[in-house]
């Protein structure tokens, strides 16, 4: 698509649903004249022109030479309208439009978008950058331009390893902090609108990255990285891309990043979706644009209901197995979004098909038999446990079919959820977390099993890793694998070398994980420059996890576990150490 296309298409899009996309706004212009434009999609257009529906702000084509980025945006915005239009008021696309605002720059860089046209009308042209004459005095080089995703003012500049001096780098981050027309737009836009998140559709590698990118070392909260992590894993549960911070995912880090100033400095909730496979590249073929803009509607479609109060189910366990036909539950919900709720909620629970709830304490049966619970409105992030509930099925069933509705007092309904649990011994008596599964891309259908627990490939997250021991081990190179190991020979003083002579691979090591992902790093290295060696202070008794990234390299790859004395030692083995002690 040329810049004229575009214009086009947007609109062709504003003429279709004219109550619905605005009239394309300017935000900025570009150091060549171009004006940078935003449209905003929401019913009746209300607040766009100012802070008001919670809001998205989703920006495609920052870096120019990526223009499956284009396609991504439009394909998930076509979508949810034309859903919205052919399935009524009462679709869920309806609801998101009535309840939130897209604000859309599908075309963030201008100037490189339009070079690229220009010098390679049939695709393919490789600016990344924006028209500063940065490079060659013409400025009619590939190489000329800021790198808009090294320009922002959070952690600029913060080394030259995520970000270049050079004015023909590729990473060249400009001469100040927001020197671009094209962030400061994007600083203008979200201080403007306050949006509940961001998005930025980049190319490629299949994955989705979020703060922080500058060091690894870079601390989040405990809360702060689980509401990270927790949006990635639901965002990536259809598309199936790996996540993380950028250095985590992607194998390096970067500083003046856009996700890094969203959250760093505005305190909006970051994304970046990487589109496309190695494979892929930057210009994928055509037949590849439709499947790879399809992989992103619902992460997009996430984030835009994340913006604002989002009702989830949280949790769900077993407390007991009263008998082999019923079983006391325990669940939780979640306002996972960033906005609260404005009224207290109502939660009924009842069974689908043969099947009864008991219900005692707090609850109270209604006129259809359901058990219902009051409960307090939740904020943002908030989460609230319900009384335990017994569920009763006959002999014959395999799966109890439950359904929780949720509502605000006063209001309407917010969520019904699906649950479907399976009724055999090792599920009531011996399951987790790990057994819960969505059977709907937006969590509203789960089950409760056994089963669930064993469709976790192994190595594929933190709370099933791979084996690792002192020495040689494996990683398959294909896929990004967590492993364990347990260091077993110093109480203190020691120190624990993960190491590997493969090219082309990142290490990192976690000293805890959670059902969201690895906790607390305390390691890592990539192979830029040099070979993937970690080296970091281990306890004996203690697990760690380590991460091998090799995606670019598939393989079977090896890589070396060993421990050593740092200072100071004090064996765990204390028989050991007296025999050494008489050899010596």
């Amino acid at each position: 698509m040329t810049p004229k296309e575009v214009e086009a298409e947007m609109q062709k899009m504003q003429r279709m649903y004219p109550t619905y996309v605005s009239q394309p706004i300017n935000v900025g212009t570009t150091r060549q004249g171009r004006h940078i434009q935003m449209w905003c999609v929401t019913k009746d257009l209300v607040d766009c022109d100012k802070k008001g529906r919670p809001a998205v702000l989703y920006t495609a084509l920052v870096h120019a030479r990526e223009p499956a980025t284009l396609a991504c945006v439009l394909r998930f915005v076509y979508k949810v309208l034309e859903e919205a239009k052919s399935k009524g008021s009462t679709s869920y696309s309806a609801h998101l439009l009535a309840n939130r605002k897209m604000l859309l720059l599908p075309v963030a860089n201008p100037d490189g978008y339009a070079w690229n046209a220009a010098t390679s009308p049939r695709g393919g042209g490789m600016r990344r950058k924006n028209g500063l004459k940065s490079c060659t005095s013409s400025g009619n080089s590939a190489n000329d331009g800021v790198d808009l995703n090294r320009n922002f003012g959070y952690k600029w500049a913060f080394d030259s390893i995520g970000s270049s001096s050079r004015g023909c780098g590729e990473e060249y981050r400009g001469s100040g902090p927001f020197s671009e027309p094209e962030t400061q737009a994007i600083r203008s836009v979200t201080q403007k609108h306050r949006p509940g998140a961001i998005l930025h559709w980049h190319a490629w590698g299949n994955d989705l990255a979020f703060p922080y990118s500058y060091q690894w070392q870079a601390e989040l909260s405990k809360a702060e990285l689980y509401l990270f992590q927790e949006y990635a894993m639901e965002m990536t549960a259809r598309n199936h891309y790996a996540s993380g911070r950028a250095w985590e995912v992607v194998g390096y880090t970067t500083n003046g990043e856009a996700d890094d100033w969203g959250w760093g400095a505005e305190k909006v909730p970051s994304f970046t979706l990487e589109v496309g496979s190695s494979r892929d590249g930057f210009w994928p073929s055509p037949s590849r644009i439709a499947p790879i803009a399809e992989e992103s509607i619902w992460p997009a479609t996430y984030l835009l209901a994340a913006a604002g109060p989002q009702m989830q189910l949280d949790s769900l366990s077993v407390v007991k197995a009263v008998s082999a036909t019923s079983a006391e539950l325990q669940l939780t919900l979640q306002n996972n979004g960033q906005k609260e709720y404005w009224s207290k909620h109502n939660a009924c629970i009842r069974t689908r098909g043969k099947g009864n709830v008991h219900s005692s304490g707090p609850w109270q049966v209604n006129n259809v038999g359901a058990a219902c619970v009051k409960f307090d409105a939740l904020k943002s992030r908030q989460t609230h446990t319900l009384p335990t509930v017994t569920v009763e099925w006959e002999a014959s069933t395999q799966w109890a079919e439950l359904e929780l509705g949720v509502e605000q007092i006063g209001g309407s309904l917010v969520s019904t959820f699906t649950i479907r649990l399976r009724t055999d011994h090792s599920t009531l008596s011996s399951c987790d977390d790990r057994c819960i599964c969505p059977q709907s891309a937006d969590f509203h259908e789960i089950s409760y099993s056994q089963e669930c627990r064993a469709k976790m490939k192994i190595g594929s997250h933190c709370r099933v890793p791979k084996p690792a021991r002192a020495g040689t081990n494996y990683a398959n190179g294909v896929d990004d694998e967590f492993f364990t190991f347990t260091a077993t020979e110093y109480k203190s003083g020691g120190s624990c070398h993960v190491g590997t002579s493969q090219r082309d691979t990142m290490i990192a090591v976690y000293a805890d994980c959670s059902r969201v992902g690895g906790q607390q790093p305390v390691a890592f290295s990539n192979s830029e420059g040099h070979l993937a060696q970690v080296d970091f202070p281990c306890t004996s008794g203690h697990e760690y996890f380590l991460f091998w990234n090799a995606e670019y390299v598939p393989g079977r790859h090896a890589f070396s576990v060993t421990e050593k004395c740092s200072h100071n030692c004090v064996r765990a083995h204390r028989k050991r150490e007296r025999l050494l002690r008489r050899s010596a």
